[in-house]
């Protein structure tokens, strides 16, 4: 399994559609932050692709402005 941390920058007042980003299969959990990104989604899955796949489907959410994701050692 891989864990990784996906940054999110939200679009300006669209906090309130960040929770969509949980429905996405193989997040695990989300939560709005302070800071330099809006929102940090938690995943866990099978492997480094589907990292990818799910970061890209967050990216194209039409509330996203931008995404950066971590990935465990």
């Amino acid at each position: 399994m891989v864990k990784a941390v996906v940054l999110v920058m939200l679009e300006p007042k669209t906090y309130v559609d960040a929770y969509k980003i949980t429905k996405i299969a193989g997040v695990k959990s989300g939560y709005p932050v302070f800071g330099h990104y809006d929102y940090v989604a938690f995943l866990d899955v099978p492997g480094l692709e589907k990292v990818g796949q799910i970061a890209d489907k967050i990216q194209k959410l039409g509330f996203v402005r931008y995404v950066e994701t971590l990935i465990e050692r």
